[in-house]
């Protein structure tokens, strides 16, 4: 008897939109300052248009073969209004995990937006005609090639060097990509809200960078420092 290897999971549990709003709203590069480096992938994976912005809970997609489309043609099938559809294609870039057909069809399921490990085609195309669906790869391919092998949807993933599970947020904007775990979705929004507030404060802004940060002060606690 066969062993099934591969998993097609149809829903997943997702946070409330309420919070996920709060998070749409948070700069990047703090909330990737705050989950830290193993939560933040890989700088190559960028938004075909740098003015494009993703949030959303994540809904993973892992072809068994890197380069095969077949599981990112299924997977909009499975998702709801604002979900991101991320592809774990191994990273590899020779030829096109997505396209225009399929963004269309995510487009027509409510997707907020797609991330992938690997290749996108027609990013020209993409970008020209504003399906107005951002478009996150590590890389644009002119080719793509098979589509008919089975994989998984809705299990952990790798993207850009982070472990990705089903309903972990995905945020993004031309700075990158950042990933915060549901359990830890209340205190980041608390702290970057509050590293926000500190840089608006009018008597804080006075004062120079150097000077707020307390550098002075790190370097001389620092046995192996002279000043001269």
């Amino acid at each position: 008897m066969s062993v099934a290897t591969h998993r097609i999971v149809t829903d997943f549990k997702r946070l409330s939109a309420d919070l996920i709003a709060k998070v749409a709203k948070l700069h990047i590069g703090v909330s990737g300052f705050e989950v830290g480096p193993r939560q933040t992938m890989h700088p190559s994976i960028k938004p075909l248009d740098p003015s494009w912005r993703i949030c959303g809970p994540a809904l993973t997609v892992r072809p068994e073969f890197w380069y095969d489309r077949l599981m990112g043609e299924l997977a909009p099938k499975y998702a709801k209004p604002g979900d991101v559809i991320v592809v774990d294609a191994g990273g590899y870039t020779d030829v096109a995990v997505w396209g225009m057909s399929m963004t269309v069809a995510a487009k027509s399921a409510g997707v907020a937006g797609v991330v992938i490990d690997g290749a996108t085609m027609n990013a020209a195309l993409l970008a020209r005609e504003r399906v107005q669906m951002p478009i996150f790869a590590r890389a644009v391919s002119a080719t793509a090639t098979t589509s008919d092998s089975p994989g998984s949807i809705n299990v952990p993933i790798i993207c850009g060097g982070v472990i990705v599970n089903p309903g972990d947020i995905i945020l993004g904007d031309s700075d990158g990509v950042v990933v915060l775990k549901p359990e830890a979705a209340e205190a980041i929004i608390r702290n970057v809200e509050a590293h926000d507030k500190g840089e608006q404060d009018p008597e804080m802004r006075k004062k120079p960078y150097w000077e707020r940060r307390g550098v002075v002060e790190k370097l001389k606690a620092m046995k192996d420092v002279t000043w001269e």
